[in-house]
């Protein structure tokens, strides 16, 4: 009995608190009150926030109607109260906002907000002779798009190495699953694939990095049989933005099969010295 109750009682104070906004539209908005401004703030405010709230009830919305009723009415019922006890006001200030010039010693401080105030945004003077915000630059945009696609690509490969830091195909795929490229097979494989449209070739490490640093998917890779030492297993990384070794050697995420790969380390130490200049690099906008 006492939750039901109280379930009346709230939704009767939340009509309550509702109809006195009603009024507080209709006496402080200049110009025209619509009518979809109050039906809004009734009907989709007002009892949506009830069936949201409370359970499908034909009570909680009497209890509701109620509360408007009390909210408009007993605020204004108040406020006739409240001007008819002040010598500084009369009914005439309900029609059309005029009131009684306040006789000394009493004043208006310059800084009270006025009676009546529109809803729309008030700039002042100042603000008004100021001129329009410059457009940003389409360059100035770019640059932005780029730097976040690039540290998009960067958060990929922190979020994926961990469980891939054992496998450096799978993490290649990961990576690239994640914008929606998809790469096929192990290690050999990708790197014949990044050799074809739609992937673009880059000469070397300093191009794979300004290709990063652009927001592109850079994957630098190497066949086994191309080694110093041949092998089945070829190497594949994830060329990110960053530094750059030497001037030559790009900052990469990789796994390594049967090992630990690395995080946000340059190329050179993915790779043996005979090999890491026989790198294949390639890009493919994302």
């Amino acid at each position: 009995m006492l939750v039901n109750n109280l379930e009346y009682f709230g939704a009767a104070g939340f009509g309550a608190l509702v109809g006195w906004y009603v009024y507080y539209i209709n006496r402080y908005r200049k110009g025209d009150v619509q009518i979809g401004d109050l039906t809004t703030i009734i009907g989709v405010v007002g009892g949506a926030a009830i069936t949201a709230l409370f359970p499908a009830s034909t009570g909680l919305f009497g209890a509701y109607g109620i509360g408007l009723f009390v909210g408009f009415f007993g605020y204004f019922l108040v406020l006739i109260y409240l001007v008819n006890s002040s010598a500084n006001f009369d009914l005439d200030w309900f029609l059309d906002g005029r009131r009684k010039r306040p006789e000394e010693p009493y004043y208006i401080p310059d800084s009270v907000a006025p009676t009546v105030r529109p809803m729309d945004i008030q700039l002042p003077p100042l603000a008004r002779e100021l001129a329009p915000a410059a457009p940003i630059p389409r360059s100035a945009r770019a640059s932005a798009m780029t730097v976040g696609k690039a540290a998009q690509i960067i958060s990929a490969c922190e979020d994926l190495w961990a469980a891939n830091k054992g496998d450096c195909s799978a993490f290649v795929k990961a990576v690239s699953a994640r914008f929606g490229v998809t790469l096929n097979g192990l290690a050999n494989d990708i790197v014949g694939e990044i050799s074809a449209d739609p992937w673009r070739l880059l000469p070397d490490g300093p191009a794979a990095k300004a290709a990063a640093d652009n927001g592109d998917l850079v994957i630098a890779g190497l066949k086994g049989s191309d080694q110093q030492t041949p092998s089945p297993h070829g190497h594949v990384v994830v060329v990110v933005s960053g530094g750059l070794a030497h001037g030559l050697y790009p900052t990469a995420y990789w796994g390594r099969l049967g090992g630990v790969g690395a995080k946000n380390t340059t190329i050179n130490f993915a790779w043996r010295a005979g090999d890491r200049d026989k790198v294949t690099y390639a890009a493919i906008s994302v």
